[in-house]
């Protein structure tokens, strides 16, 4: 095996041998039961103080990877598990694996291709939010995540296309996002298209604002600022009687106190806990959060 040390690196000479030495026995450059270069040849070689490479042999002893036999020197060790780490068996694992699989004409990248398989197909499912909206897609992701429970990641066409295609994971979009997502979609998947909650199920059980009322609306999606306010005006709201706040901007909760009424989505909810006067506007209807849940289960 060959060694190469800079004294004139950031690193410490040290630690340079000790990480060339522990690769080396990963990759099989060093055998078990290899003898390595004595201190005073490594020191003499690379002009360096021996103490070093004696400090540099000891942890790699210490830490399982080398033995000292008295009289003789240093040697490559073979693994007592119950002196290594957990990260070190992995290492090994995979230093035999690569060894096996060389054996029998396999690279490392047919090694590779084939463990990302395995992960993905032992993986734990979770949804993936596709929504071009980026302050839609974190709310939808949230209702998801608090009503399945599973892992929600959001993403947007472009990440979709590129890289969580072929995920092992349960396809969420809202239905207008149908024609942009269906081409993309490989032929023997699908996706879940979430139907949207309906106003008169969200207010069901709500009392009615009066038009005396000061009501507030907050939410980081601004659409949702919009379509809330136009709701609150057609209900026969004064629009000198609504507070809108939008939850990007700094001190958005000031003023909050004095509304009777706070309607807000579900995301914008929790930086609004225990306020009893916070109403809540699901996006996502009860059934398609059933569906996603249905899907994580089969």
């Amino acid at each position: 095996m060959k060694i190469w040390l800079s004294k004139n690196s950031e690193v410490p000479v040290r630690d340079q041998l000790v990480t060339q030495i522990t690769i080396g026995v990963l990759s099989g450059d060093l055998q078990i039961g290899d003898k390595l270069p004595s201190t005073r040849e490594i020191a003499r070689r690379f002009q360096i103080h021996s103490n070093t490479v004696s400090s540099a042999y000891q942890k790699l002893a210490d830490d399982g990877w080398l033995e000292f036999r008295k009289g003789s020197g240093f040697y490559v060790r073979e693994a007592d598990e119950a002196t290594l780490n957990i990260e070190m068996q992995l290492d090994r694992l995979i230093t035999d694996l690569l060894r096996s699989a060389q054996a029998l004409g396999f690279g490392p990248e047919d090694v590779r291709s084939r463990i990302e398989g395995r992960l993905r197909s032992h993986t734990a499912k979770r949804v993936l939010v596709i929504e071009s909206d980026e302050k839609l897609r974190d709310i939808i992701a949230h209702e998801i995540g608090t009503a399945t429970g599973a892992g929600v990641l959001g993403i947007d066409l472009g990440q979709f296309a590129g890289k969580y295609k072929n995920e092992r994971a349960v396809y969420a979009a809202m239905m207008d996002e149908k024609p942009k997502i269906e081409g993309m979609i490989p032929p023997e998947r699908s996706c879940l298209y979430l139907r949207a909650h309906s106003v008169a199920e969200a207010m069901a059980g709500q009392p009615r604002p009066s038009q005396d009322d000061l009501i507030a609306v907050a939410s980081g999606w601004e659409k949702f600022l919009l379509m809330a306010k136009t709701m609150l005006v057609a209900a026969n709201l004064e629009p000198a009687s609504l507070i809108i706040r939008h939850t990007g901007q700094k001190g958005w909760k000031k003023g909050l106190g004095a509304a009777s009424m706070i309607i807000c989505d579900s995301l914008t909810a929790t930086s609004l806990p225990g306020d009893e006067k916070v109403r809540p506007f699901p996006i996502v209807s009860r059934d398609s959060l059933d569906e996603v849940r249905n899907a994580l289960e089969s």
